[in-house]
């Protein structure tokens, strides 16, 4: 009978081969995951969505160059603890955060990780002046991409004259009545300055604010603003018209829906409205644009004055003549021009 021989391994030899194994897999796997490029040449802007996985957007790095392989970035998306060894820094979970980054290809694995992880939001700096309306305001938000102009209008509905004019950081694509929310907000917010708004009841603020509409679409020097406030305040308590061409304006653009005048007519003074003030007494129904804080200002605390009338007599520097009674207003002219076109 033979003998039987067998071959034995040493354990140690079993012990280097695994170790050699996993050595070169060590480093392959940290060859996949280590910068594209040393110089970062290769930018991309990452948009992260709810619901995006890892694989997903392992994908969409490989695709636009940044990674060298988008299995390696899962593995170590899947085990941190990897990432950890591999570049000798601290590596959280890797959390999936909806939001906006910037990465390059001179990162590594892991520096991706961080900043795909911090859920960064890019925002659009929106400027809205004072006096423009709601239909406005609206076009200026859909022309930068943060909501379309039919969403905003209709979350804004009876918020005309409670969006505070303002440099907004907003986000692309937000939800339009998180916008207006933003805005009506910091309306509150700058108006708890001053006491006779911040303390008024909703009707008297309301009635201020659609002075303070008017006074904003007619003043154009700031120091004159509380005067003009003044002749409106006085008509107001004699039960006089307001006269105001910025409310024909108003029902010209944004009633009737034609192009913004340079003059007003004698017809246009006559159009049927209960925003015309040429027509009817007192205060229109509702603000007639979204006023700053030189308007509030002047509607809130109106100059004590005798004056019924007022009539821009520079157009350069904006100023205008104040008048008490009709014969005077009459000498000084009457051309109905309309301000602030270029809003």
């Amino acid at each position: 009978m033979k003998a039987t021989h067998r071959i034995t391994i040493p354990l140690a030899a079993i012990a280097l081969m695994a170790l050699a194994g996993a050595a070169a897999a060590f480093f392959c796997l940290k060859s996949l995951t280590s910068e594209r490029d040393p110089n970062g040449g290769v930018s991309a802007r990452i948009e992260i969505q709810s619901g995006d996985s890892a694989k997903k957007i392992a994908a969409a790095l490989e695709k636009e160059k940044i990674i060298k392989n988008k299995d390696a970035f899962y593995i170590l998306a899947r085990f941190p603890k990897l990432a950890s060894l591999l570049f000798n820094e601290d590596s959280e979970i890797f959390c999936v955060k909806t939001g906006v980054c910037r990465v390059n290809s001179g990162m590594n694995a892991a520096a991706i990780y961080k900043e795909l992880s911090a859920g960064h939001e890019e925002l659009t700096y929106v400027s809205v002046p004072e006096g423009l309306t709601i239909s406005k305001v609206a076009a200026r938000m859909e022309s930068a991409g943060v909501c379309s102009a039919k969403d905003f209008i209709e979350a804004a509905k009876g918020q005309e004259g409670f969006l505070f004019p303002d440099t907004y950081a907003l986000a692309p694509n937000s939800d339009a009545a998180k916008v207006v929310k933003i805005m009506r907000d910091n309306f509150f917010q700058k108006i708890s300055e001053i006491p006779s708004l911040k303390d008024a009841s909703q009707k008297e603020l309301s009635r201020l604010v659609t002075l303070a509409s008017i006074i904003e679409r007619e003043y154009r020097s700031p120091d004159e603003a509380p005067l003009i406030a003044s002749v409106f305040t006085n008509r107001i308590k004699k039960g006089i018209g307001l006269y105001s061409c910025a409310t024909v304006e108003y029902v010209i653009t944004e009633v009737l829906g034609r192009p913004h005048p340079d003059i007003i007519t004698y017809d246009d003074l006559k159009i049927q409205s209960p925003y015309n003030t040429y027509i009817n007494a007192g205060l229109p129904p509702s603000p007639i644009c979204n006023p700053g804080l030189v308007a509030l200002k002047a509607a809130a605390e109106p100059a004590q004055t005798d004056y019924y009338y007022f009539q821009l007599m520079d157009e350069r520097e904006g100023r205008h003549v104040f008048t008490k009674t009709l014969s005077e207003h009459v000498a000084q002219g009457a051309i109905f021009k309309t301000k602030k076109a270029s809003r």
